[in-house]
């Protein structure tokens, strides 16, 4: 069970290069197509949530790097950055009942990756943040 990493710039234009390196990983590491689907969408989202939002105020050098490890029951990612903290656990849970019209913009990136995934853990430490998201193989 290898422990796979990529480091990616604070650029949205890293976002194909990271959709790409997940889905070859996980292929390469036997992952079924709708659980590949499921982990790359939700990374880019929170990758795309470091960028256009951690990283405001925060003085240069940004660093954001991901690893993935296959094992038997599931695929773990843990996504690091020295961004601002954000607890992801307290983020309210997006307005899903009002038209469309009438709710407020944002929030649904967050709602995205609970849903396609497991579980998501947040954790500040010391000037890194730390997301774990996993999702099972069965």
């Amino acid at each position: 069970m290898a422990v796979h990493q990529i480091a990616l710039d604070d650029d949205v234009g890293e976002i194909p290069r990271l959709n790409e390196w997940v889905e070859e990983v996980l292929a390469a590491e036997g992952v079924a197509a709708p659980i590949v689907f499921k982990m790359t969408l939700a990374l880019e989202e929170a990758v795309v949530n470091v960028i256009n939002h951690a990283f405001d105020g925060v003085a240069a050098p940004h660093r954001i790097t991901l690893s993935l490890k296959v094992l038997p029951d599931q695929v773990r990612a843990e996504l690091v950055d020295n961004g601002r903290g954000f607890d992801f656990a307290a983020a309210p849970a997006p307005d899903l009942t009002s038209p469309l019209d009438e709710r407020p913009i944002g929030g649904l990136g967050l709602h995205l990756i609970r849903s396609m995934v497991d579980r998501v853990d947040y954790r500040r430490d010391g000037d890194e943040n730390r997301l774990t998201i996993e999702k099972s193989l069965a």
